[in-house]
């Protein structure tokens, strides 16, 4: 399984099926290793700060791209998108990955 989806309520963090997710857990290769994003399925995502999701455990596709950003603290900036289960390092990431595009990780 590529992504994991979890219904969050509270402080608790609940294995759901993709229809009942509130967010998704993926590995990354890379410089960020967990990524954890709230995520809808179906519905304009316009103000909800979700992203969208297609459902798939075994090949995740979210829209928009993902970014860490941690300029001024250090140089790190971390852009990809998540396409059909695999990391796509944009160019403007700063570390040995940029432009390279790697599978997600299994959880």
């Amino acid at each position: 399984m590529k992504a994991q989806p979890l219904l969050i309520s509270g402080n608790m963090e609940i294995p759901c099926s993709p229809e009942e997710a509130t967010h998704i857990l993926m590995h990354s290769p890379g410089p960020i290793k967990n990524i954890l994003l709230p995520v809808q399925i179906k519905g304009p995502r316009k103000g909800t700060g979700n992203w969208t999701w297609n459902g798939d455990v075994e090949k995740p596709t979210l829209k928009p791209s993902v970014l860490h950003d941690f300029r001024p603290n250090d140089s790190l900036v971390n852009h990809i998108w998540i396409t059909d289960g695999k990391v796509i390092f944009l160019k403007d990431s700063t570390h040995e990955l940029a432009g390279e595009t790697l599978d997600l990780l299994d959880l």
